[in-house]
């Protein structure tokens, strides 16, 4: 959603507006030695706020190579809701497992882009601050559950 990072991958890429995908939640996954990224997860009740972009296929093929698809990311068809009320279809990445399943915490560089565009765009910079504290809170109980896990093969 960064405007400069999109102006650099895909310049072709025009913005048509900020929406909102009901029924997901923003997340940070990776792996478990960190430098989490990105996605967006399946949960009820939730939404996360973002920029719809009309893109080429050139810029597909570049956002492609970036996000890591196929492997780290797929794409999927959703539904998001516009501004104005209206409802599309949009395509997604989102994180396939076994990174999915990984809480990881963003680098600050990484985090400052995603926070950049929130500004850039008009867009509340809270959701992704409470998404790194939720991210914070699953890797320590996977940590702790990880740990327990270890300490039950060694005795």
């Amino acid at each position: 959603m960064n405007l400069d990072q999109m102006e650099f991958r895909c310049p072709d890429a025009v913005v048509i507006g900020n929406v909102v995908v009901k029924d997901y939640r923003l997340a940070f996954r990776g792996n478990s030695r960190g430098n989490g990224v990105a996605s967006i997860l399946p949960e009820q009740g939730k939404q996360v706020s973002g920029v719809l972009w009309r893109i080429t296929e050139k810029c597909e093929e570049s956002l492609d190579c970036y996000e890591g698809y196929p492997n780290l990311y797929g794409k999927q068809e959703i539904s998001v809701q516009c501004e104005d009320g209206r409802k599309l279809q949009a395509a997604v990445y989102i994180m396939n497992e076994p990174y999915q399943s990984q809480p990881a915490l963003p680098s600050w560089y990484y985090l400052r882009g995603i926070l950049e565009g929130c500004i850039q765009n008009g867009i509340s910079e809270t959701a992704v601050i409470k998404a790194v504290n939720e991210t914070k809170e699953e890797w320590m109980v996977q940590k702790k559950q990880r740990t327990e896990k270890v300490k039950g093969k060694d005795r």
